[in-house]
């Protein structure tokens, strides 16, 4: 097991008994189903109640963006220099990201098909920093399509248009 990701699991597990929610945490490896990049750190739900995952997921899951930011800024402090940084770790808690990611894709693709059809761009809106990244990379390898973030938070929007 990597240092790195270890120091992040054991950061997550004192965070998380400091909240309330004691739980184990398990490292796994999605990169090849997932277009999130890196370890992922899986929180056992088995050890929380129903409403204290339910906390952890309210909102579209802003709390488990939040912690999921703080650890990456944690780990990411002692690191000189801008142009170095750990890959970021995804905080997962009851498959919320993968079912986020397929709702993500879905979207993406109806977006797509649009612009497609239009020749016009096509905003997303309502989408957190990480949801937005995640269909950046769904587009990154697209022939006619570009992504664009445009506007400032809360009010960031994500953009497709036709590749120029």
């Amino acid at each position: 097991m990597d240092a790195t990701a270890n120091q992040a699991r054991i950061w997550l597990e004192q965070l998380l008994e400091l909240m309330g929610f004691p739980s184990g945490v398990t490292i796994e490896d999605h990169t090849e189903q997932t277009l999130v990049m890196g370890a992922w750190l899986v929180i056992d739900e088995s050890h929380l109640t129903p409403e204290q995952i339910q906390h952890l997921l309210a909102n579209q899951g802003a709390p488990l963006d939040a912690i999921q930011s703080l650890l990456n800024a944690a780990l990411n402090l002692g690191i000189r220099g801008n142009t170095e940084t750990l890959p970021p770790f995804t905080v997962e808690l009851d498959n919320f990201r993968q079912r986020r990611q397929r709702e993500l894709i879905a979207l993406s693709e109806a977006a797509a098909q649009k612009v497609r059809a239009t020749h016009q761009p096509v905003a997303m809106e309502g989408m957190s920093s990480g949801d937005r990244r995640q269909v950046h990379t769904f587009f990154e390898e697209s022939a006619d399509l570009e992504t664009e973030s445009q506007g400032q938070d809360p009010h960031r929007r994500l953009v497709i248009r036709p590749r120029r």
